[in-house]
């Protein structure tokens, strides 16, 4: 008898009036099986609307990787606390720069105002520093930029902080962005205060951000933003398209080579 891998249960807009559809879908992360039952609105979607199990698939995707890095001796040194990482240049996929746009704006005041605040200064620092003119350029012009990994040194030597960094933890860690949760080293923490390819070792592991990314590049109006640049960047680009079934795009997320480890 073969045994079949538990089912994730995800979902996504199920609070909105209208028909839903459930489907099974197995993916192959780390070697393994990975079932999940989803449920969707029916109809056409943006890939706004299926944000949450974007999320849930990688949750899925990092429990895997966390658990090979675990049986090989390992431990990941990511903890609360340790806000390193939240000062890189972290690339937020179009429908999630309006997601946090949206959460933002849900937050009760003085809080609202104080996060607000911070996402204008980081724009301020940007821009005095002469890096938000290549910010904008780069994402632009899409990923592949022979620019991109200057570029996200220079953004990670002016040291700004994330908008949602309090205390050095996340204040929003289970709304973070894929790029976040997809980001675990298993180097000494304090190496990440001054990263490099010999003294930073990242987990490779199956990642769906770029594929999110990607998919919101071919069809809409950009693709992607560095998360600070998420409030201003929602402000300028129109609501998502909802044009496509939830099925079609969930398939153009997940087949994009995301079950493949990468570095």
């Amino acid at each position: 008898m073969v045994a079949h891998p538990a089912s994730t249960r995800l979902a996504a807009g199920t609070d909105r009036p209208g028909p839903t559809i459930t489907g099974q879908v197995t993916l192959k992360i780390e070697d393994e099986p990975a079932a999940f039952e989803i449920t969707i609105p029916a109809g056409n979607l943006a890939p706004d609307d299926l944000l949450p199990v974007f999320q849930g698939i990688t949750d899925v995707m990092v429990a895997r990787a966390e658990a090979r890095v675990r049986s090989g001796g390992k431990s990941i040194s990511c903890r609360a606390g340790c806000g390193a990482c939240c000062r890189q240049l972290v690339p937020v996929s179009e429908a999630e720069a309006r997601a946090l746009a949206r959460l933002v704006e849900a937050l009760p005041e003085p809080r609202r105002s104080t996060v607000r605040a911070k996402f204008q200064d980081a724009l301020i620092a940007l821009d005095a520093a002469g890096v938000l003119p290549r910010v904008d350029r780069v994402c632009g012009e899409g990923e592949g930029d022979d620019d991109l990994v200057d570029l996200g040194l220079d953004y990670f030597r002016l040291g700004i902080a994330c908008p949602f960094l309090e205390a050095e933890s996340c204040s929003i860690h289970s709304d973070r962005p894929l790029s976040c949760r997809e980001f675990l080293v298993t180097s000494p923490r304090e190496n990440c205060a001054a990263p490099s390819a010999e003294t930073v070792a990242t987990v490779k592991m199956a990642r769906l951000s770029p594929a999110l990314r990607a998919v919101c590049r071919a069809s809409t109006h950009g693709g992607w933003t560095p998360m600070v640049t998420a409030l201003r960047f929602a402000a300028a680009t129109p609501p998502p398209t909802r044009d496509r079934a939830g099925v079609e795009i969930l398939g153009q997320v997940i087949n994009r080579d995301a079950s493949e480890p990468k570095p």
